[in-house]
């Protein structure tokens, strides 16, 4: 029941756990995202393993595509 990652012993329901934790959390950035006019399922791919970068650039780096009119591409 145990599983040894890098000579830690970690129970496989906290490991379970952990992995829905990221994915719960990469919800945060992806929404962010579509809210600017991007792509939800991207963010929230690139967001499961590194939500914390991702949610630092859709919040500060990340233009806003949303409001853009054709003419003004």
């Amino acid at each position: 029941m145990f599983l040894n990652i890098l000579g830690y012993s970690l129970s496989i329901v906290w490991l379970m756990f952990w992995i829905f934790l990221c994915i719960l959390v990469a919800f945060w950035p992806a929404s962010i995202a579509k809210q600017k006019g991007h792509s939800f399922l991207l963010w929230f791919i690139v967001s499961v393993p590194f939500w914390w970068i991702t949610l630092f650039v859709t919040l500060f780096l990340l233009e806003d595509n949303s409001k853009k009119t054709d003419h003004e591409s």
